[in-house]
């Protein structure tokens, strides 16, 4: 019988005219706020001590590092060390860079084989999608599925990656910066 059940439960009506106030409320409050709005003012990029990092690494790792000299517009946010316990072993070590033009390019280095650093950067292998030549070394280029480049180098005594939404010029650009360093001991 409906008229024993409170009235909130007798119909979707009534929980549609009430859900109706609440979301209109709390839109009002997000937009006071400021969390809610179109055109969201950018702040200034959160960085790190690139150098830092990657001189820490090179005293604890077993690979040479490179610290590439990138020029000052590129502002390094983000960075972080990865120990790989599958297949082997091993250890990824990258620095994330916001470009000029408010691009994103991640430089990493590692000890695994390519075939690795490109399944690390994809969550798992793809075919080559093209190569280049940058900084007098042959770069295999990788695709991700939202159509990012992945660059991918062997060194010899270290695999070198790049990925991000950066141009096709400043992944050439980080590449001969990259090749141009000597290892850090």
């Amino acid at each position: 019988m409906a008229s024993d059940k409170p009235r909130i439960l007798q119909n979707s009506r009534d929980m549609l005219l009430t859900m109706v106030p609440l979301v209109i409320i709390i839109l009002i409050f997000a937009g006071m706020t400021g969390l809610w709005s179109r055109d969201a003012p950018q702040g200034p990029v959160v960085t790190i001590n690139a150098d830092l990092a990657l001189e820490y690494d090179a005293s604890i790792l077993d690979f040479p590092i490179r610290i590439p000299d990138v020029r000052d517009e590129w502002q390094p946010n983000s960075g972080n060390r990865t120990s790989l316990e599958n297949e082997g072993g091993g250890t990824v070590t990258w620095i994330g860079y916001v470009t000029d033009g408010s691009l994103y390019l991640r430089f990493s280095q590692s000890d695994i084989s390519e075939q690795r650093l490109v399944g690390y950067h994809l969550g798992e292998f793809q075919n080559q999608v093209g190569s280049s030549n940058a900084g007098g070394t042959e770069w295999g280029i990788y695709e991700a599925v939202n159509g990012e480049p992945i660059w991918v180098t062997d060194l010899g005594d270290v695999r070198i990656g790049m990925t991000g939404s950066a141009t096709a010029a400043q992944f050439e650009e980080m590449a001969e910066l990259v090749t141009e360093a000597e290892p850090v001991s």
